[in-house]
């Protein structure tokens, strides 16, 4: 009887048709990570090749310039068309006009000269000798000729160089001081709505700029899509900051709770990352970042708040987007 079953098994099996094959469940993990490895060595050729742009940002050239104090550089989006050397191009010229009119009340004071030089529009701001002038108010009117060049930057082709002039100064950190700063008010002003609703914050932490913005209707638990409420807030983010001088990098930050069970993320690294990524996407296909952009994901690692109640991590859960201005 017993051989009889066992006769009875065999023959089950050799009737049984063979199981189907597949790849295993790790090849879906494998696939992702091998296109986020991608994905960073595309950013890092990229930041490679805008950091050389960056490094002639702020620059002194030659001893000659010494003598006349801080300087500042500030790059426009696209190179001077028709280059022809020693020859001042149409772009130029046109730059020049636009700066002129721009600055028409400093120049008509005294305070401000406009040259072309080497194909840039050269502004050079005069200091104050008078020991009795009231150093704030000449602090505000030269921030106000800074930012009056950096809005009149935007809409020219052509480079534009600040030089500043006063005796006995010779530092070029108080030219990038005033640049950064009236980026940092730009920014802020370009965002108050926002930052009245809560929704997002401007904070300035010594040379970079970071743009805030609130978990709340971002992501859904768990997942790196995009929701529809949040592309709003999106758009007047990747408006005010199109135009920034600085690398732009875009930073996932997650509470310490643990990933639920998901098929794409293992842990919070991956849904930082996968979220930072997102917010990336969406910004490029509205906007050129030309001076660099970069995402990371940085999980639960530098947290806002402690993550033992439910509004520290509602804190912690957040994008961040940094402008750093020394880069």
């Amino acid at each position: 009887m017993s051989a009889q079953l066992e006769e009875q098994d065999l023959e089950i099996v050799r009737r049984c048709p063979p199981c189907e094959r597949g790849p295993g469940m790790w090849m879906a993990t494998f696939a992702d990570m091998a296109i986020l490895l991608m994905a960073m060595f595309v950013l890092l050729i990229a930041l490679a090749e805008t950091a050389k742009q960056r490094n002639t940002m702020f620059s002194v050239a030659g001893d000659n310039q010494s003598a006349f104090g801080t300087q500042d550089i500030i790059e426009s989006d696209l190179a001077p068309s028709g280059y022809q050397g020693a020859e001042v191009s149409a772009d130029t010229n046109e730059g020049y006009e636009q700066v002129v009119k721009a600055l028409a009340k400093e120049i008509n004071d005294g305070k401000v000269e406009v040259t072309i030089k080497d194909q840039r529009v050269v502004v050079n701001v005069e200091g104050s000798d008078n020991p009795n002038s009231d150093t704030a108010r000449v602090q505000q009117e030269e921030l106000e000729i800074y930012t009056k060049v950096a809005e009149v930057q935007r809409k020219i082709k052509v480079d534009v160089k600040v030089s500043q002039e006063s005796e006995g100064t010779t530092s070029d950190s108080e030219a990038w001081e005033q640049m950064f700063s009236a980026q940092y008010r730009q920014i802020r002003g370009d965002l108050s709505q926002a930052i009245e609703q809560e929704r997002a914050e401007v904070i300035r932490e010594g040379d970079k700029i970071i743009v805030r913005l609130a978990s709340q209707g971002s992501f859904r638990s768990g997942v790196a899509d995009l929701q529809q409420g949040f592309t709003g807030l999106l758009d007047d983010v990747g408006s005010a900051i199109k135009n920034v001088e600085g690398l732009i990098t875009i930073e996932g930050h997650t509470d310490n709770l643990p990933v639920g069970f998901s098929l794409r993320f293992r842990s919070n690294w991956d849904l930082s990352a996968a979220r930072s990524g997102a917010v990336a996407d969406y910004l490029l296909t509205k906007y050129a970042f030309t001076k660099g952009l970069m995402v990371s994901g940085l999980a639960d690692t530098k947290p806002l708040m402690s993550n033992d109640t439910t509004e520290g991590r509602s804190r912690n859960r957040r994008i961040e987007i940094v402008i750093d201005g020394s880069f």
